[in-house]
């Protein structure tokens, strides 16, 4: 009895090491191995291998014995995977289920591990460490048209058992992306040093994405106050590079709106890939219209636009669909550009251009970066130059418009200083004091037909005996006599704020507004300037020549005559009538300034208002016949023309 005992424990014991050797046999899982498990204390492992595959079974992480259907490479997309012919008609649109399955040794034992899982996997899945489940993303099903899509930006975390190893399971199924798989690098991170790098990548990704915002904000406020188009084009350029920043790898979107549902995520990443050529192309054609002078700008804009319109009106699993023509367009439009730009440089080399180029280089590098990463490829040793790329872009457009805006101010200026000596030449044609009296501050307010009637002291002055005077000269020296005298008298007609009505060749006519007094002295210094003019003439052989001045006071009418080609000041009244015949008056009364009643009364009442004596030298000529006229004269000129 005893040895049937002992035979029967004995064969127990050989089969329990029988079926242990032989689930020891069967268990062929792929394995990566770490090498150097410290590194992750300060910084992260990107796990690049083979994993096993299993087609349309999820496989229970306990299950350790399962064969797989392929070992593939991951990350990668089982759109291509070698499978079957039945399959592949699934797998060829992204649809499908699989598990993907991978064991991690030589990590530290009993240590907290974590990995970032956002956009890990299409569309949804699970994922186990070893038996227990770490993170969900949306609901997987083994009948994948059964998927509950959903995303999230967050981590997996899990803790290494006593021999530092870790059997990964990841349930996947996508229904409607046009790619399926394990799309995402596992990154793993001591859970310590991920918490700071975290952190760390936010405040950049926040810094930068302020930056980017600021910059976008600047040029749409730019654009609403002096409606350059280029800013509103810069504006939306860099909001199309905020839709891709703030939805890719780090995306910021999902972190201030966690319950984002993923296909609104999705139209909004598209968003960069159509804008971004679209806007670029308005945005160069109103910095250089000569580069889009064969190929109108809004031609090759125009699909951007209508990617836009599909976008957000055709389901997304359609609309997902379109991605590869968006990137061919995109891909396009920038190397047409760029093919412009070089072709206007070798014509036409200047600042604009050159920056544009380089603007042109750096989005494509980053959106090639960006793409590559999309399908696996490594570019540049992994580096992701996506963030730095368009960021160093906003700042080169920011350079640019600075240049652009100083250049405008410097042509302001010049613009300004154009002005203002054009303005001077007009006021020797249109005085300025007699847009004072329209109320007007400048020339082009002027309208034709405008008048005001005012009260003034009107200045008539004429030059004695001219024409037979000037019958005895070349017509240079007519004009030299002219002029000389116009610029000894016309100085002394501002300097008493009077304006001067217009030159009747010899003559003159001006006018005082509300200031009769004014009127009066100026005429006096004019007569003591013509004594010192006639020493002048006397020296250089000229004739002697005398004025005659008439002063009046009364209503006059200045406006505008002609027609809308050719305006003119005009000054109307019969009180300027009477104050030209007042001067006339001087030749028969031999008196070299006359002034009538209404000029001297108001004059007076002037100096009386303000406290003032009223004193000129003159006297009443009692022999006027049909106006009262007074001859006005101080010591230093003859009384008698």
């Amino acid at each position: 009895m005893k040895n049937i005992k002992r035979l029967l424990s004995a064969f127990l014991l050989f089969t329990g090491f029988s079926i242990n050797y032989i689930y020891a046999q069967n268990e062929k899982i792929s394995t990566y191995h770490i090498e150097n498990p410290e590194v992750l204390e300060k910084s992260n492992l990107e796990i690049h291998t083979n994993w096993d595959f299993f087609w349309g079974r999820f496989i229970p992480p306990y299950d350790k014995s399962a064969s797989p259907d392929l070992v593939v490479s991951a990350p990668s997309d089982w759109n291509k995977y070698n499978l079957s012919d039945e399959i592949k008609n699934i797998t060829k649109k992204g649809n499908g289920s699989g598990t993907y399955r991978l064991k991690l040794t030589n990590l530290k034992p009993d240590t907290t591990y974590v990995f970032p899982v956002y956009k890990l996997a299409y569309t949804a899945f699970s994922i186990f460490a070893d038996n227990v489940l770490i993170f969900q993303s949306g609901q997987p099903a083994e009948e994948w048209e059964y998927t509950k899509t959903q995303q999230f930006f967050d981590k997996a975390t899990f803790t290494t058992n006593e021999s530092g190893t870790v059997l990964l399971t990841i349930l996947v199924s996508n229904n409607f992306y046009r790619k399926g798989g394990l799309r995402g690098t596992v990154s793993l991170y001591e859970a310590d040093y991920y918490q700071n790098y975290y952190f760390r990548t936010l405040s950049t990704y926040a810094v930068f994405s302020g930056i980017l915002l600021m910059i976008s904000i600047y040029c749409l406020i730019n654009f609403l106050r002096k409606k350059d188009k280029s800013s509103l084009f810069l504006s939306m350029l860099i909001l199309s590079v905020f839709s891709r920043f703030a939805t890719s790898d780090f995306p910021l979107l999902k972190i201030l709106f966690p319950e984002l549902p993923f296909n609104i995520m999705l139209r909004i990443e598209y968003i960069s890939v159509f804008f971004i050529p679209c806007f670029m192309t308005l945005y160069i054609d109103t910095l250089n219209k000569f580069i889009f002078k064969r190929i109108p700008a809004f031609i090759i804009a125009t699909p951007g636009f209508e990617f836009f319109i599909l976008d957000f009106i055709l389901p997304i699993r359609l609309a997902n669909r379109l991605v590869p023509a968006m990137q061919i367009y995109m891909y396009v439009v920038i190397a047409l550009d760029a093919l412009l730009f070089i072709l206007s440089i070798f014509k036409e080399r200047d600042f604009i251009s050159t920056i544009s180029i380089i603007s042109l280089a750096i989005v494509a590098l980053g959106a090639t970066c960006d793409i590559l990463s999309i399908h696996h490829v490594t570019f540049m040793k992994g580096i992701h130059l996506l963030m730095p790329a368009f960021v160093q872009f906003a700042l080169l457009q920011i350079v640019l418009l600075a240049y652009i805006q100083n250049k405008n101010y410097m042509k302001v200026f010049e613009l300004n200083d154009y002005l203002q000596e054009t303005n001077k030449a007009y006021y020797r044609f249109v005085p300025k004091e007699f847009l004072e009296l329209l109320c007007k501050k400048d020339i082009t307010e002027i309208t034709l037909g405008e008048y005001k009637i005012s009260k003034a002291a009107v200045l008539s002055a004429d030059i004695r005996n001219f024409t037979s005077t000037s019958e005895k000269l070349v017509p240079i020296q007519v004009f030299d006599m002219l002029n000389s005298y116009l610029r000894r008298v016309a100085p002394l007609i501002r300097k008493y704020h009077g304006v001067i009505e217009k030159y009747l060749g010899d003559g003159i006519i001006a006018i005082f507004p509300e200031s009769a007094e004014a009127a009066l002295n100026c005429a006096i210094e004019m007569q003591e300037q013509m004594i010192e003019l006639r020493e002048e003439f006397s020296q250089r052989g000229m004739p002697q020549i005398q004025i005659g001045i008439g002063i009046h006071y009364g209503d006059i009418v200045i406006g505008t005559g002609g027609n809308n080609d050719r305006m003119t000041e005009i000054s109307l009244s019969k009180d300027i009538d009477i104050a030209i015949k007042t001067e006339s008056k001087t030749k028969q009364y031999h008196r070299p300034i006359l002034a009538t009643y209404e000029a001297i009364s108001f004059a007076a009442n002037e100096a009386r208002k303000e406290g003032r004596k009223f004193s000129f030298s003159g006297y009443k000529i009692n022999d006027a016949p049909q106006a009262v006229l007074f001859s006005i004269y101080n010591d230093r000129f003859e009384n008698i023309l």
